[in-house]
Order: C-alpha cells, then sequence, then structure tokens
C-alpha cells in the first residue's frame, strides 16, 4: 500500500487557501475601488427640499436648499408634540477639494445649548453617491458612524448608524415632500 504525500497535500491546501485569500483581497480591492469614486455636489441637488416626518409624540422637518457658492444647506428639527424639548440642527455640504463634506452642529430646541463645541462641528464625507443615495462617513470622534440618505418619490429616507457611550444606535425617518 502507498502512502499520501502528506507534504504535496499540505502544499495543494497552503496554494489554495492563498489563492481564495488573494481573490478575496482582490475583489475587496475592486469593491473599495468603486465606492472610492468621488461623490460630486451637483449629484446631490435631488435633496433639495422641504421634508416632514410627523408622529403622535414628534414632529419633524428636514429643509435643504442650494445656495450660493456651490453647497447645500440644511435645517431641521425634531420636536416633541406632547412636552418640551428637541433637537435643532444646521448642516452645510460642500465641497471640500475633491471631497464632498457634510458639517453639522446640533442645538437644544430652545437654542439655548449647543451639543459640538464652538469650533467642532461633526464632519461626515461623502463616501458613496449614486443617483438617489448618498452615505457620509463620519470623520474624527464620529469615525465609525455612518449616515444615508435615499431618495424615492417624494420620500426621503434617513439612517444614521451612530455610536452612544461605545454602543450602535441607529436612527431612521421616513420624511414626505412637503415643498421645495
Amino acid at each position: 500500500m502507498t502512502r499520501p504525500d502528506f507534504r504535496a497535500v499540505r502544499r495543494a491546501r497552503s496554494n489554495r487557501r492563498k489563492l481564495i485569500a488573494a481573490a478575496a483581497l482582490g475583489a475587496l480591492t475592486l469593491s473599495n475601488a468603486v465606492r472610492a469614486a468621488p461623490c460630486k455636489l451637483s449629484e446631490l441637488r435631488w435633496l433639495k427640499g422641504v421634508w416632514r416626518d410627523d408622529s403622535a409624540t414628534t414632529q419633524s422637518e428636514e429643509r435643504w436648499t442650494i445656495a450660493p457658492g456651490d453647497r447645500l444647506m440644511g435645517a431641521s428639527w425634531l420636536l416633541h408634540a406632547d412636552r418640551p424639548g428637541g433637537v435643532i440642527e444646521s448642516s452645510t455640504i460642500q465641497s471640500d477639494g475633491a471631497t464632498v463634506v457634510m458639517r453639522l452642529r446640533h442645538f437644544s430646541s430652545t437654542l439655548d445649548k449647543a451639543r459640538e463645541e464652538k469650533d467642532s462641528p461633526m464632519v461626515f464625507v461623502a463616501a458613496q453617491c449614486d443617483a438617489d443615495l448618498v452615505v457620509f462617513d463620519g470623520q474624527g470622534p464620529q469615525t465609525g458612524e455612518h449616515m444615508t440618505y435615499r431618495r424615492d418619490g417624494d420620500h426621503l429616507f434617513f439612517t444614521g448608524d451612530f455610536i452612544s457611550q461605545g454602543k450602535p444606535v441607529r436612527a431612521q425617518i421616513t420624511f414626505k415632500r412637503q415643498g421645495e
């Protein structure tokens, strides 16, 4: 009876693992190259408009306008319908060299308290842009967080994947278009 050549079997397995790893790395690199295509600010004009989401306990509105200087300016609020409190947000999306950047700040519902420091807005970079979708990736203290806007006709879907006290938190809002 002949003994199998275990060294040859091990070499074949090792080569197969290397080939699979190389293929996976190639697919990942190609995937990152596709996602790394730069977003252009002009591709985000579909955000423009007044968007509302009202429920029994909250009312919210998000407005995006095309402002001078080739930028989008955003203002939003979410207020409780049945009690005091809520949040107000001010945002801008503009080109910063070859990158599209969103900067935003949050305030209390009475504007008497800012959540971010005076010189430290939250910063997100557009990582993926499609005809009706943009994904922003957090920078600095927001690294690991993502905000996605997707439009489908008169609906704007927002998904925020944030980190709060070391734990993932997902916020989802479906807005309905109310006007320009």
